[in-house]
């Protein structure tokens, strides 16, 4: 259903539209939500006081009986199929906190984004308060708050979590990976593979290997360390014209080929989405110039990303 705010029960305003729940939504990444309320005639909601009351129970006492009354709400506000709804109580038992996580993804699957991000916040709120001195985001839900913003036209804030979740490393990352490209592509060399181990970074280059080979690896090492003080870098030169296919390490090898894993990929496709939806807008007013620092600064995040590269090629 659609409504305009005055239409909302007291239960729903008392859970939904308080604006403090957002205004403190995370610790590590102090982004402004600020426009995310008032609900406005468009934004889809369920306000069934059967519902509030489940959900302002397990908000009061969590524990697996208020858990079974929120997934049968769902169940009667057809926001769960009862076939899911049965599999996630033959299980209940071993969910705690990240049980807010699925109140958000069930809000978040039934196109009720700001709904779904008033249960993330609570389980950012567990995990920041279990660890206060950690700002490592290895946790989905920073990207399921990352989509909900995307999703709800937030593209500007959208945008600044999703690059503020990313840490340092891929960061700093993208810079040596440039610094490297620039050093070789003239002689059509590449980067063949990056490989990690704990805080040591592996480059295998493979390209025509220079005379000054020793000098022009020193000379990379020394800037890509001033770029990224807490990374130990090795740089292999591989001296051919054709990238060798992939080899297979030995056992006890250290390293490992980095891969996008965990939310990182999820961080980078709302970064991408919500930058190119934002510089749509931008170009709709005229803002051509910065439309392309913010398409720019993507592409030298991920390089693959073509449909940032197309919207570049398409500016004046």
């Amino acid at each position: 259903m659609t409504t305009d705010s005055p239409l909302l029960s007291d239960g729903f305003q008392r859970l939904y539209c308080d604006a403090t729940v957002f205004a403190l939504f995370s610790v590590f990444h102090p982004i402004s939500f600020a426009r995310v309320l008032p609900f406005q005639s468009q934004d889809l909601l369920v306000d069934d006081y059967r519902l509030i009351d489940a959900e302002e129970a397990h908000l009061a006492d969590r524990n697996d009986h208020t858990r079974h009354g929120v997934i049968d709400a769902y169940v009667n506000c057809g926001l769960l199929p009862e076939v899911e709804a049965d599999n996630v109580k033959s299980v209940i038992d071993y969910f705690g906190a990240d049980f807010f996580e699925l109140m958000g993804l069930v809000y978040a699957n039934a196109g009720m984004f700001i709904c779904a991000l008033r249960w993330y916040r609570e389980l950012i709120q567990e995990l920041e308060t279990q660890s206060p001195n950690s700002c490592s985001d290895n946790e989905s839900v920073y990207a399921s708050v990352g989509y909900c913003l995307y999703s709800l036209g937030l593209f500007a804030e959208a945008i600044s979590w999703s690059k503020s979740c990313f840490g340092p490393r891929p960061m700093a990352d993208a810079l040596c990976r440039g610094l490297i490209a620039y050093e070789v592509e003239p002689g059509r060399g590449v980067i063949q593979t990056i490989e990690r181990s704990g805080l040591r970074t592996r480059y295998t280059i493979s390209a025509p290997e220079p005379a000054d080979v020793g000098q022009t690896v020193s000379r990379l090492k020394s800037a890509m360390k001033a770029l990224a003080p807490f990374q130990e870098v090795y740089i292999d030169w591989i001296r051919q014209e054709t990238p060798p296919g992939p080899v297979t390490q030995p056992d006890g090898y250290p390293f490992k080929a980095e891969f996008d894993a965990g939310s990182l990929l999820r961080h980078k496709m709302n970064l991408i989405f919500a930058t190119c939806a934002q510089a749509d807008a931008l170009i709709e007013k005229g803002y051509h110039l910065e439309a392309k620092r913010l398409l720019s600064e993507v592409l030298i995040l991920e390089p693959e990303a073509n449909i940032v590269a197309e919207r570049l090629k398409a500016l004046p």
